[in-house]
């Protein structure tokens, strides 16, 4: 059913016509996630659900775009989500990572999300500046935290939370350009893919580790 509808949902981004369809669609993605970690998911994780539900929420909260409060509210839907996740990913490493692997993590979300910033800095409302540069370092930790569980974790499927979290950051990356800065082509189809692929990605590596 989750590919059915993710299936639904990307046609539905390409034709401008099923607006309806592509938001029902839409919300309907991440219940549909939920009940498949539940049901696949050796020891499910409340942690991993909660993180789940918040893309629901963050997912539902975006539809009424372009309302003042949907962004940040989202912003914040999205950012208690990746919270969530980044509990998920510390509390499977089987080892700590070295520090000097924290330390050119912690270097590398620092310097991207200041460039991001910097570069959406003339179309960024003032009033979403500092949400937007802290919810940047957020996601970024979460990816961090994705690539570094594929390192540090036993799960023989530990890879895919490293392509997730990176494609979550290709994805909002592209969100946000093209609401701050220029539009993108293919917008709806392109940040829609990468969001679901990050998701399933994400979830599958906590899934089965």
């Amino acid at each position: 059913m989750l590919l059915l509808d993710a299936a639904v949902h990307l046609f539905a981004c390409v034709n401008k016509n099923l607006l309806m369809l592509r938001r029902v669609s839409k919300c309907l993605l991440m219940p549909l996630l939920a009940s498949c970690y539940m049901l696949f998911a050796r020891e499910p994780s409340s942690y991993v659900i909660a993180a789940i539900l918040f893309g629901f929420a963050g997912d539902l909260i975006l539809l009424f775009r372009p309302r003042k409060w949907a962004f940040p509210a989202g912003i914040l839907a999205f950012a208690a989500g990746h919270a969530f996740y980044i509990v998920s990913f510390i509390r499977r490493f089987s080892v700590t990572p070295p520090w000097y692997m924290l330390a050119i993590f912690g270097g590398i979300i620092l310097a991207s999300a200041a460039t991001l910033l910097r570069y959406l800095w003339k179309g960024l409302p003032k009033k979403l500046r500092p949400p937007s540069f802290l919810y940047m370092m957020i996601i970024g930790t979460m990816a961090s935290c994705a690539v570094l569980f594929s390192f540090y974790s036993v799960s023989a499927h530990r890879w895919l939370s490293a392509v997730g979290g990176l494609l979550f950051i290709a994805s909002d990356t592209m969100l946000s350009i093209d609401a701050f800065h220029h539009p993108i082509r293919h917008r709806s189809i392109l940040v829609m893919s990468t969001y679901i692929a990050a998701q399933v990605l994400i979830v599958s590596a906590l899934a089965f580790n």
